[in-house]
């Protein structure tokens, strides 16, 4: 008697037998798949006037023109190391034209090879029989004498002139004329008609199917063609705490040194017996306030003293209005709280022609007033930081 098995047949109760994907497998697939973003929180902030590089408390601080803060020594490599690969991506770049500029010069060789083989056959009269099959049928000598009653055919114009003697010059043969540029527009034509039919014979070969080939690996180009994918190669090193969208270059010259007042210099300077702080809290020179993320500190340019942002407001401000205990001062000046130098934004001048102009204005610091960038705080609205990961989209 035969054993007779009743467990049921569970291969149709595994989840790869589904035609859906349940609730757990669709949070899975949003997890691996897509794009994702989170806002941080305040325990991921960077306190203030931290490097951007080395995500530590700046050592000899420098800013750039945006009002990134960095330690100077980060600042510096980081330019090295992006002034290298600028170099890199450069030759890497010229190195590529001259790879394309041989492979069309390799590809015109070709074509002109071929259109001068062909030209070499058709002069040694491989290429009759297809002439031949182009001509109009019925012209030969023998065509006509079929039937007696066939009529004879008029005599041409050239025979009539011949005859006559007398022709008009209108009537006269125009002289045979070819300058260079027909010249050069045939050989185009030609090249280009040999260049097809390369590819044409190239294409009717047949193809190994293996695609994991390197040599035979799919792409987007066609005809092994490269198409034109304008990359923007950066000439200048970027600052690294820019966005993608809004990138904005820095230098070394462009780099404006800040100048924190520490509670321990403060202190300081109010007595000169007091022992010194073992933490330097940078604190606003007018206010004595700590300085935070919170504070809006700005930097003045290009003295770099920074000042918390109310204090700038009340301080820094012009008024407008003549002094009369000031008769020389400009009302509508900018002065720096602390040193007093004049930092009232101008706009840039127009370029000189001549190098060396160029050159100190690339060196020179504009003056103005910027405020240092700093993470946020733990509110919503001071929260603004974001990581986002991007990823293929996976449709469930």
């Amino acid at each position: 008697m035969a054993h007779r098995d009743d467990r049921p047949n569970l291969a149709g109760k595994r989840n790869t037998s589904r035609a859906v994907f349940t609730s757990y497998e669709r949070e899975l697939a949003k997890a691996a798949w897509g794009s994702n973003s989170a806002r941080l929180s305040r325990e991921s902030f960077l306190p203030f006037a931290s490097c951007s590089l080395c995500l530590d408390a700046a050592v000899d601080p420098v800013a750039c023109s945006a009002g990134d803060v960095f330690c100077r020594e980060c600042a510096l490599s980081n330019i090295l190391a992006q002034k290298k690969e600028i170099k890199r991506a450069e030759k890497a770049l010229l190195s590529g034209e001259k790879e394309a500029r041989d492979a069309k010069a390799i590809e015109e060789l070709e074509a002109h090879e071929r259109a001068v083989k062909e030209f070499e056959l058709t002069q040694a009269g491989f290429d009759v029989q297809r002439k031949s099959s182009t001509a109009p049928a019925g012209g030969g000598a023998d065509g006509g004498g079929g039937g007696g009653g066939g009529s004879e055919a008029p005599p041409s114009k050239a025979v009539a002139l011949l005859e006559d003697g007398s022709a008009s010059t209108q009537d006269r043969k125009r002289r045979f004329e070819l300058d260079e540029d027909e010249v050069a527009r045939i050989a185009a034509e030609d090249r280009a008609k040999a260049r097809k039919t390369i590819d044409s014979e190239k294409a009717a070969k047949p193809k190994l199917p293996s695609f994991w080939v390197p040599t035979v690996t799919p792409t987007s180009n066609e005809k092994n063609v490269l198409h034109e994918i304008k990359k923007a190669v950066k000439t200048q090193p970027v600052c690294p705490s820019s966005t993608e969208d809004n990138p904005h270059f820095y230098s070394l010259h462009s780099l404006i040194k800040v100048n924190f007042t520490d509670e321990g210099e403060a202190e300081e300077e109010q007595s000169s017996s007091a022992p010194k702080s073992k933490k330097q809290v940078r604190i606003c020179p007018s206010c004595r306030k700590g300085l935070t993320n919170s504070s809006k500190a700005v930097l003045a340019k290009p003295c770099g003293h920074v000042l918390c942002g109310p204090c700038v407001k009340q301080f820094m401000t012009p008024s407008g209005k003549f002094d009369p205990h000031a008769p020389d001062s400009d009302p509508n000046a900018v002065r720096c709280f602390v040193c007093e130098e004049d930092v009232t934004e101008r706009k840039e001048a127009p370029q000189s022609s001549s190098s060396g102009d160029k050159k100190k204005k690339k060196d020179k610091i504009l003056p103005g007033l910027v405020e240092l960038r700093s993470e946020g705080t733990g509110f919503s609205a001071g929260g603004k930081n974001e990581v986002k990961k991007v990823g293929v989209a996976f449709q469930c």
